[in-house]
């Protein structure tokens, strides 16, 4: 892998570490299945109640041990057609376990794009441009020829975009960890914010898939592959989608360094900028004459945070800071791993992990400094891709210091614990509504 050092070899007191953080998360989550819900970044197994829970728990720990000792060989991570073709399998599962819990900005969606698609063609906002526009057309195309409501047309796109993520996820794992793929696939395919992909009524799915494919493509451009214009593009088209895309403008100007520290090629990074800019401005001038003016920007989100007007958490009570590490518990359940990998060093350098840890850092930045407006957990999805991002951070360093037996059977059992928590949520979202 491109600028990753050898890390040095675990010690004793290393790996009871991660051993501890494993029977921590399985405590917590047994505790949290006593609770009533109240708890959401802990208590998703409280529907199964403590004896099942321990048993689903325990089970985990046991297949951790069975999947470290023989995991899948690293050349099922080289082809493409298999993660095609996994990806397309995943689309009827995110399909059938779809949520039922929708937010009340998901609850305004519906009679707002009718109303504007009857109105002049699309329903949008410069907050989330291309997500809204793309859903409002979808919902016409599949009304006009199936009768589909928009609810069923929002979950239908959120889950192709689910088969997307899958096969994103599939092909970065080799490059994140070409020794243990399947570890990084364990990881970022156990973290709560797949939910978006179960069918979410909400506005963040299709820039999620987006910023994992930006990822994959810095990557490629990070080992020489691809050029700087493809992650450019990328992200670019991302923000388009979505605005809080724009908070990885930091990694996209890593990137440009990496650029210029290794080729000094004025022309490449004005080709790069100059591609993304025009796409950012083809979509608002496109927008601007298909029902989104541009002086609507200033009564959106990103216009009231330009003036500093109540879009940041500042002197909000313990209380939502409480609710807010609850819910960075749920997004990301491995969060506490990040520990024993600073304290062991294990975040060494190169240029793939900077990278990783500038963009982590920014959006970890964006979760405690961006106001929930509908409260946390109703805004979980608003702070889901920024999850996205710190997961694949951590889980490329545990997958890189994972170098004996017994830290990938910690770590798989790490992983494995938090698919227990989260697709118990999945489940219960699916069920339940919450």
């Amino acid at each position: 892998m491109t600028g990753v050092a050898q890390p040095p070899s675990s010690s004793l007191a290393e790996t009871a570490s991660w051993f501890i953080i494993l029977t921590l998360m399985i405590g917590v989550y047994w505790y949290g299945s006593l609770a009533d819900g109240g708890a959401f970044g802990i208590s998703a197994l409280h529907q199964l109640g403590p004896a099942w829970s321990v048993a689903i728990l325990l089970t985990c720990a046991i297949l951790a041990t069975v999947v470290a000792a023989s995991p899948p060989a690293p050349a099922f991570f080289e082809s493409q057609i298999v993660a095609a073709g996994l990806a397309l399998l995943s689309f009827p599962v995110l399909f059938f376990a779809r949520t039922n819990f929708v937010n009340p900005d998901g609850n305004m969606l519906p009679p707002k794009i009718e109303h504007d698609v009857a109105l002049v063609g699309s329903f949008a906002t410069h907050d989330e441009m291309l997500e809204l526009f793309v859903h409002s057309r979808v919902w016409y195309y599949t009304h006009s020829l199936w009768g589909w409501t928009v609810a069923l047309s929002y979950q239908v796109l959120s889950c192709a975009a689910g088969a997307a993520f899958v096969y994103a996820v599939l092909r970065l794992s080799r490059r994140l960890a070409p020794e243990v793929p399947w570890l990084v696939v364990l990881g970022l395919l156990g973290g709560g914010y797949i939910q978006l992909f179960f069918g979410d009524i909400e506005n963040y799915t299709l820039t999620a898939a987006l910023v994992t494919f930006y990822l994959l493509a810095a990557s490629r451009f990070l080992e020489g592959e691809v050029g700087l214009w493809v992650p450019t593009v990328l992200l670019a088209l991302a923000i388009c989608f979505h605005l809080l895309a724009g908070w990885l403008i930091p990694s996209l100007l890593y990137l440009f360094s990496v650029a210029w520290r290794r080729r000094g090629d004025v022309r490449e990074l004005a080709r790069s900028s100059v591609l993304g800019t025009v796409i950012v401005v083809a979509v608002v001038a496109y927008l601007n004459f298909h029902g989104l003016p541009v002086r609507r920007f200033f009564s959106s989100h990103a216009g009231h945070a330009l003036r500093f007007n109540g879009v940041f958490a500042i002197g909000m009570p313990v209380t939502y800071y409480i609710e807010q590490l609850n819910l960075l518990l749920l997004l990301g359940p491995a969060i506490l791993m990040f520990v024993p990998l600073l304290i062991w060093r294990r975040c060494e350098a190169g240029d793939v992990n900077r990278f990783l840890m500038v963009a982590a850092g920014v959006m970890m930045t964006f979760q405690f400094i961006w106001r929930a407006q509908l409260g946390v957990y109703n805004d979980w999805n608003l702070f889901a891709i920024g999850a996205l991002v710190v997961t694949t951070c951590l889980w490329r360093l545990i997958a890189s210091a994972a170098r004996t037996r017994q830290l990938r059977i910690a770590a798989s059992g790490i992983a494995l614990a938090g698919w227990a928590h989260t697709y118990a949520w999945v489940v219960s979202n699916h069920l339940y509504g919450r």
